[in-house]
């Protein structure tokens, strides 16, 4: 994964904080049990009928298909390169069916991510972030919220306590980007301390 985000310059600290939340509640049998019956909704009837969370860094296919219309603007040769056959597929049916073939292998993923962290920045290349911090929990807010999100909806969401660890919803609820923003110090610290 560390290769996959250099050769795209976009740095490890940032998105592994980002989606860390994600990789605490991912489950893989639950992602396989979920994912039959709503594979087929989605590939044949669109988001409408199933949005849900596919694969280790947990994305929805509407978020997918939101990157995916952002690509072109960014002049990334190697994402648009990636993302191509996507792109140019014959049916709705068919793109659909690779977005979720897409999402389920975790490189393929991570494009995504590498995708979105590089809109936003492309969005946010004027904005003064304080400090790494305030960039990353920023993001890790978008990510859970939606990238295309106004940045007031995602500066409310940094603090909201909405997202569940288990299998299930219950009434423990934490604060995405405080997972995020703990994940990322700690792993600061650990590098500080290797490097020594």
């Amino acid at each position: 994964m560390s290769d996959l985000l250099s050769e795209n310059k976009v740095g490890y600290q940032l998105v592994m904080s980002m989606v860390f939340p994600e990789l605490v509640r991912y489950s893989a049998i639950r992602d396989r049990m979920e994912i039959t019956l709503l594979k087929a909704l989605y590939v044949n009837y669109g988001t409408e009928y199933a949005n849900f969370s596919i694969g280790v860094f947990q994305i929805k296919p509407s978020c997918a298909e939101e990157i995916l219309r952002e690509i072109p603007a960014l002049n990334d040769k190697k994402l648009t390169a990636h993302f191509k056959a996507i792109n140019l597929s014959i049916s709705e049916n068919e793109k659909r069916s690779m977005i979720v073939s897409e999402l389920e292998d975790p490189k393929s993923q991570l494009l995504y991510v590498v995708a979105m962290v590089k809109i936003l920045n492309k969005r946010f290349r004027n904005y003064k972030w304080e400090n790494d911090l305030d960039k990353l929990k920023f993001y890790a807010a978008a990510y859970n919220s939606g990238f295309s999100n106004s940045e007031t909806y995602i500066r409310q969401q940094i603090n909201t306590k909405s997202f569940h660890t288990g299998l299930i919803k219950s009434d423990n609820h934490y604060c995405y980007a405080d997972i995020a923003a703990y994940y990322f110090q700690n792993m600061r610290l650990f590098l500080q301390n290797k490097s020594n």
